[in-house]
């Protein structure tokens, strides 16, 4: 039996009185304990609570002491001290510990401490630091007051609050602020600038908090010993819309619209800066390399002539596709047709996950050349559905290039229309194939520069001296961008706004002091880890040296036994891809001489050469033989001096011109030839006349050289320009074209150029009168464009040049004393103190900062090189009687030049 004693009503409320009186002493402490944290103690808060997510960068550390004295340790702070940040940011140290006894104090103060530096965007185009220092279970008042009592009396200081928070104001004697420091909670702050240190009492007082420790979430805690650092793709974006020209650009648009956060720890390495760490994405990605992946395929077809690559090498195509640009705005008729002719059809699965996407020197007036290359599965069956594509849209258009045939896509943006938003920046698209490997462009000067390359050698594989190294591109990636800070600056430059370009030219040699940068992201634990690569010259940097123009003699000299009247014309050996040279003396022989400076051999001809040197491969077996024209007849000579079947062929007129046209790429080829009397004819392979050019009539006098040319878009157009200014348009049947003729008027008298339109969509026709008129025109037959250029003196001549290629253009004001030269936007870039009626100007451009003018002046039998700086090339003039001709091997990096002096033919040397 159990018994229960009863609980009197008394004891009942006496316990109840416990309870309460208990409850109220919990409530109480814990309300003095919240109370003495929020409002006594301060607020014990990480310094990320206090910094924006929009911060370019934020690099932390708990440890700055140490990690500043082994930055200034390393060779690398030869280089970086010339920066005025990191100038200025020393001298600030020292100042600020001599402001504390100059005992060690600063020092002390930062061991153990969270340490940031800060950068942000405090207006359009303006950027400023913020540095903090977080002084944890300690207040920061006692430093402060410190530093307050010891400030020399020219400094003045001025309290003023901001929602309630003091902030003091350091003046100078000239009153102009120097620094903002205020105290949030545990953390001290100063800047520069006020408007950080506001935004930084914004968040603080924030109850809906948005910083940038918000935004690493569980990768908050540092754990490094060198320092982290930190910054995220809305950062990134900040700096690029600030220091660019075009405020708006894709890739501004990208990066604002990417939720990306890096939070990287520093290593200093011999040579490098290592910082390796979480990528915090906003969208699980998987990052494994594809597992078919085959590097060495795109280094044959990455040009040497790339500055910016970014690789995405993920495991399959479909996994690529997860990889998207919000930013990219499709149109949906385009994304229409894709997705019906392509991608539901299955053109995807030929991919396999690997995509190079190369940023190109500039070529000519081309100066955003960017290329795609894709590994295809099954080449035949990619290019197959391209090409059903194609003919089953509005476009049929397809032209041939060294043996390649590219495709043209009129579409805006069909590389991101296909990528799901990748690779955006394609006005137009040509497509090409190199073995396993897709090439899409988006120019016709960057496809037939890969191309050019490809043939040449010059590329990752033919030139390794040119391929970063494995530090930069890996394989075993999923993601990477590299830039290669040498090639690419001077476009950084020239796209820098007038508020940065200053900046950036005036410390060019500090940054050029890093070879490249590299961002690489790998999948590490299932997680997507990062690793930002930034080696340096261990040797140092010197200050920017002017550099003077070398010194030239020739490295070989070839002397005939008459003097040369035409040439050299350089011409490929096809035995061992070398050069040769064609020229002709005054007895009207014709010299083929090779590389070594060997005769081949010598053919007289009829008269002397009126085209230039052109090369058939008439048996279609890769053997080529030489075509050339006098008046009299068409020649075509084999490498043994032989004359091809049914050579030469007379027309029973005197040419003036000819050019070698080969429609597809076929070797099916024409010879287009304008004759004295003013007729156009165009021949088959074998010399046959064809109809409708059997003679075409123009009845009056060609100053141009007859050409075909594939209009983007518009077609096979054959042009032929008369000495009364007309400009005749005709198709491949001699029919007039829609616009035909298109009249400039008697006064334009010298040949027009033919050079690509300002972004690469479409080719205009350039025309100068003598008197400085200049004109541009479209293959409709209509005139774009119409100005008088300035003329300083009545008697001033103008004259439009072409580079090598065809791509860019300069205009000559040619007047008494001297020669002013413009570039093809009127700007006038430099003057010579040369002039007459006799110098011969020829321009070359091979791409970057490679552009050459070259002038001969026969009289003197001197020869000069000028950059379009004007700066003189060498330090002495070269022996030339003629025109200058130029060549430049990229493997080697330097250009052969060739000039005519009497007989001898001088070939010198030059490093690029």
């Amino acid at each position: 039996m159990y018994y229960v004693n009863e609980i009197s009503p008394g004891s009942i409320v006496k316990i109840w009185k416990s309870l309460l009186i208990i409850a109220v002493i919990i409530l109480v402490s814990w309300g003095g304990f919240w109370l003495y944290l929020n409002f006594l103690s301060g607020r014990n808060i990480n310094s990320l609570d206090l910094i924006h997510p929009e911060a370019v960068f934020v690099f932390e550390s708990n440890q700055a002491d140490q990690t500043w004295n082994e930055l200034v340790s390393q060779p690398l702070w030869e280089v970086i001290s010339q920066l005025p940040a990191f100038a200025k940011t020393a001298d600030q140290l020292v100042s600020l510990d001599s402001l504390t006894g100059a005992n060690g104090q600063v020092s002390r103060t930062l061991r153990n401490k969270q340490v940031t530096i800060s950068y942000h965007a405090t207006g359009i185009d303006s950027f400023d630091l913020l540095f903090t220092v977080n002084f944890g279970a300690n207040s920061p008042l006692d430093f402060l007051e410190e530093i307050k009592s010891r400030i020399p009396k020219s400094i003045r200081i001025q309290s003023r609050t901001y929602s309630d928070i003091e902030v003091l104001e350091f003046f100078d004697s000239a009153n102009s602020r120097k620094w903002s420091v205020s105290v949030l909670g545990n953390v001290l702050l100063a800047s520069s600038s006020s408007f950080i240190i506001e935004e930084a009492i914004r968040l603080y007082i924030s109850a809906d908090q948005n910083s940038l420790a918000s935004k690493l979430s569980s990768n908050l805690k540092l754990d490094a010993e060198q320092g982290r650092l930190i910054f995220s793709a809305h950062g990134l974006s900040k700096l690029l819309e600030g220091i660019s020209k075009e405020r708006d650009n894709i890739t501004v648009k990208e990066l604002a619209q990417n939720d990306a956060v890096f939070a990287l720890n520093l290593t200093f390495e011999e040579g490098q800066l290592i910082f390796k760490g979480p990528a915090i994405l906003s969208e699980e990605l998987d990052f494994t390399p594809a597992v078919r992946a085959n590097f060495p395929e795109f280094q044959k077809v990455i040009s040497s002539r790339t500055q910016t690559i970014t690789q995405i090498n993920m495991d399959g195509v479909f996994e690529t596709q997860k990889l998207r640009n919000t930013a990219f705005t499709s149109k949906s008729t385009i994304s229409g047709e894709i997705q019906s002719k392509l991608t539901d059809r299955g053109f995807l699965d030929n991919f396999s996950g690997e995509f190079y996407y190369l940023k190109l020197e500039n070529l000519g007036n081309q100066n955003d050349n960017q290329v795609v290359l894709a590994r295809v599965l099954n080449p035949a069956q990619a290019i197959a559905f391209l090409k059903e594509y194609r003919t089953s849209t509005d476009s049929e258009q397809s032209d041939f290039y060294r043996d390649s045939e590219i495709l043209y896509f009129p579409e805006e943006d069909f590389p991101a229309h296909l990528f799901n938003g990748k690779f955006a920046g394609f006005p137009q698209t040509h497509i090409s194939l190199l073995g396993e490997i897709l090439v899409m462009s988006n120019s016709a000067a960057g496809m037939k520069m890969i191309l050019d390359d490809f043939a040449m050698g010059n590329t990752w594989a033919k030139a390794p001296e040119s391929f970063p190294g494995n530090r930069a591109i890996n394989p075993a990636a999923g993601y990477s961008k590299t830039f290669l800070i040498d090639k690419i600056w001077e476009s950084w430059e020239n796209k820098s706004n007038p508020s940065w370009s200053p900046f950036l030219q005036i410390y060019a040699p500090t940054f050029r002091a890093f070879p490249f940068v590299s961002l690489r992201i790998n999948q590490i634990g299932g997680k997507p880890e990062a690793t930002l690569t930034i080696p340096y010259q261990s040797s140092g940097v010197s200050a920017v040296k002017e550099t003077a123009g070398v010194s030239l003699i020739p490295a070989k000299t070839i002397t005939l036994s008459d003097k040369i009247v035409f040439g050299p014309k350089a011409i490929l050996n096809f035995n061992d891809r070398t050069e040769d040279l064609v020229v002709q003396d005054t007895n009207h022989v014709l010299h083929l001489i090779n590389s070594g400076g060997e005769k081949v051999y010598s053919v007289p001809l009829s008269g002397p050469v009126v085209s230039d040197a052109y090369q058939i491969d008439f048996l279609k077996n890769g053997k080529l033989q030489l075509l050339i024209a006098t008046a009299e007849n068409l020649y075509a000579i084999d490498r043994l001096g032989n004359p091809l079947p049914g050579f030469p062929v007379s027309l029973n007129e005197r040419i003036t011109h000819l050019n070698l046209v080969d429609y597809d790429n076929t070797r099916e080829y024409r010879y287009f030839i304008a004759t004295e009397s003013g007729n156009l004819w165009l021949l088959d392979r074998n010399g046959k006349k064809l109809e409708g050019w059997d003679p075409l009539k123009l009845q009056e006098r060609v100053i141009l050289t007859p050409r075909h040319i594939r209009v983007p878009g518009k077609g096979d157009f054959m042009v032929a320009q008369s000495a009364s200014g007309n400009v005749h348009l005709f198709n491949r049947r001699g029919e007039k074209q829609s616009g035909s003729p298109l009249s400039l008027g008697k006064d334009f008298i010298t040949p027009i150029n033919i050079t690509s339109g300002a972004r690469g969509n479409s080719l205009k026709i350039s025309a100068i009168s003598q008197s400085g008129e200049l004109i541009h025109a479209s293959f409709n037959g209509e005139i774009t464009y119409r100005t008088q250029l300035v003329k300083e003196n009545r008697d001033d001549r103008f004259e439009l040049i072409a580079d090598q290629s065809g791509y860019a253009e300069l205009i000559l004001s040619k007047q008494y004393a001297k020669t002013v030269v413009s570039d093809d936007q009127e700007k006038v870039l430099f003057s010579l103190l040369l002039s007459g009626e006799n110098l011969k100007f020829g321009y070359f451009d091979f791409g970057s900062n490679r552009k050459i003018l070259a002038v001969s002046d026969p009289e003197q039998g001197f020869g000069y090189l000028y950059d379009l700086k004007g700066d003189m090339l060498t330090t002495t003039p070269l022996e030339s009687e003629g025109p200058i001709q130029i060549s430049h091997q990229s493997t080697k990096g330097q250009y052969v030049i060739r000039t005519v002096s009497g007989s001898r033919i001088l070939e010198y040397l030059m490093p690029d």
